[in-house]
């Protein structure tokens, strides 16, 4: 009987190399302070994403959230978005 290939995981996008350091691998990190962003709803991800990059969002991390998505275009907030709420 053969066995069906499993796919190789999606890689992040080029943009979200540097969520890896904290939010892990896959969105899981190993902190217990980092939030859990795999499997999230993208829309809350990429609002969350604009409320760090346009100052909306304070408080916890916010100033580290800042810098990391200061750089980021708006196709780049949809591309992490939608990618990190695909990680299960």
């Amino acid at each position: 009987m053969a066995v069906a290939d499993t796919p190789a995981p999606t890689p992040i996008p080029a943009s979200g190399s540097q969520c890896l350091s904290c939010h892990g691998e896959d969105g899981r990190p190993a902190l217990a302070d980092v939030p859990i962003i795999a499997g999230q709803q993208p829309i809350y991800l990429a609002n969350a994403l604009r409320h760090y990059k346009n100052g909306q969002r304070t408080g916890g991390q916010a100033l580290v959230m800042q810098e990391m998505v200061k750089d980021l275009t708006d196709k780049d907030i949809e591309e992490l978005a939608k990618w990190f709420g695909e990680q299960k």
